[in-house]
């Protein structure tokens, strides 16, 4: 995201309305515009062109949750190794290292969907049309995430607007095939972005990232476990009989529970377009000044005042972030008991409750899980979507089972409550030993010979005294 902090200070620096307006509205279509547009047309197509067409709305809606799933394998790790070869200044590999990601991350998509269609039969015509579209989201899910980082957002959503555009018409003729036709016209947008502003090896795919895994193998899982706790509380009320239903064979829903949490997690949009303008702003700059102090190295009373401003800094933007979003939370909580919403009525109203309670949740879950990918704690990341997951399964089968509809959302919510918690916790006390933490990372460059660790010589020096 360095360009787009980069272009967002531009902005605010200019310290004008105009621009500060341009900047926030700039900071919505990078954080949540292509969401804001595939879901609209997502929206369009099923509820206005194809709601009686029970293969094509399973088809468009599973396609979606399976390639958001598989491709977080492999999302968190493509964009650490295109900011390491950003970094580097090595913009040919990117789109070489990036095909190469897509074609196995597809390969275990498709691995999946032939065990799949193994178990539940289907016609030749859905399985590959269904397939092929699941495996183009997929592949735009990544592209998407080399052509953000050419800094070149006007293009970028412009190739989801295309999209959402001719998803609707193409859809209405053509069907599921037309739908991931005008997936694909997204992505081959994206591609040329890619290659007009990083350019190309004369390699056309590159499998050179394999290296790489050893060192960042958690970013494999990071985004996989993360996107699986969103959904896994919608997978136990799909397979619970009194709450799921199954239109066709293997692909199942919740009539009651899919639409309000649905619609809570567009709330959301709020805490993920502030997180980046202040994480790429404010807080980026005080977080740069830390660390350059340690790379210059810097005498450490000057060291420990710019950590204490970027710790003070963190404090106040996740305290601004959570302030605005829980206001909006609110209104909208509001409206649901005044029955004011789309899908406010007496039957959904306790499953939007916790709902929006829950997204709101997940919203400060991602803020934490993001800080600490920040400052690249790795493993504490994976630990932590681990027990989320686990939490979210298990509370929200408790719950299903023991109190029934009433309880419907509140697995969710319950464990993303305490993931943020926890992983707010971790974050602030790692914050403020990060000195510490900086120091042991880096690998010591001593001659051989005897030496002894700092706490064996404080021993020594008070035996002496």
């Amino acid at each position: 995201m360095a360009g787009v902090g980069f272009k967002l200070n531009k902005l605010f620096y200019k310290n004008q309305i105009s621009t500060d307006v341009l900047a926030v509205i700039y900071s919505i279509l990078t954080s949540s515009g292509p969401w804001i547009i595939t879901t609209i047309s997502l929206w369009v197509v099923i509820y206005f062109l194809k709601s009686a067409d029970i293969y094509f709305n399973m088809a468009v809606i599973y396609a979606f949750i399976l390639s958001i799933i598989f491709s977080g394998i492999f999302s968190m790790f493509l964009s650490r190794r295109t900011s390491d070869l950003i970094y580097s200044k090595k913009y040919e590999k990117i789109l070489p290292e990036t095909l190469s990601i897509i074609l196995v991350n597809n390969l275990i998509v498709i691995t999946y969907l032939l065990i799949f269609f193994l178990i539940f039969k289907h016609g030749i015509k859905f399985i590959l049309s269904f397939s092929y579209l699941t495996t183009s989201l997929t592949t735009l899910w990544l592209i998407s995430i080399s052509s953000l980082a050419t800094d070149s957002v006007n293009w970028y959503i412009f190739s989801y607007l295309t999209m959402g555009i001719s998803s609707i018409i193409l859809a209405k003729y053509f069907g599921i095939i037309g739908y991931a036709i005008a997936v694909n016209i997204g992505i081959i947008i994206n591609v040329f972005v890619v290659i007009y502003y990083f350019g190309s090896s004369s390699k056309k795919i590159s499998f050179e990232w394999v290296k790489e895994v050893k060192n960042y193998w958690q970013n494999l899982l990071i985004g996989f476990t993360y996107y699986l706790s969103i959904w896994i509380d919608d997978i136990i009320v799909w397979n619970h009989p009194k709450f799921g239903e199954e239109p066709i064979s293997g692909f199942k829903f919740s009539y009651v529970y899919d639409s309000p949490m649905f619609f809570s997690y567009l709330t959301i949009i709020p805490t993920i377009t502030m997180f980046i303008l202040v994480l790429e702003t404010r807080f980026y700059k005080k977080y740069k000044s830390f660390y350059d102090s340690l790379i210059k190295g810097y005498v450490l009373s000057e060291i420990i005042l710019l950590k204490n401003s970027m710790e003070k800094e963190l404090k106040q933007n996740i305290s601004l972030t959570i302030k605005i979003q829980a206001l909006i939370t609110t209104v909208f909580f509001i409206l649901n008991e005044l029955e004011l919403l789309p899908f406010s009525n007496q039957l959904s109203k306790p499953i939007l409750r916790l709902g929006l309670i829950g997204a709101m949740l997940n919203g400060f879950y991602l803020m934490m899980l993001l800080l600490i990918l920040y400052f690249d704690f790795r493993n504490l990341a994976l630990a932590i979507n681990l027990s989320v997951l686990g939490l979210n399964a298990l509370l929200s089968t408790i719950f299903i089972n023991k109190i029934g509809y009433a309880a419907l959302g509140s697995g969710y919510a319950f464990s993303f409550a305490i993931g943020t918690f926890i992983s707010y916790c971790l974050l602030k006390k790692r914050v403020n030993k990060i000195i510490q933490i900086e120091y042991s990372r880096q690998k010591v460059d001593l001659e051989e010979g005897y030496y002894l660790r700092l706490n064996e010589l404080e021993k020594i020096r008070e035996e002496l005294k």
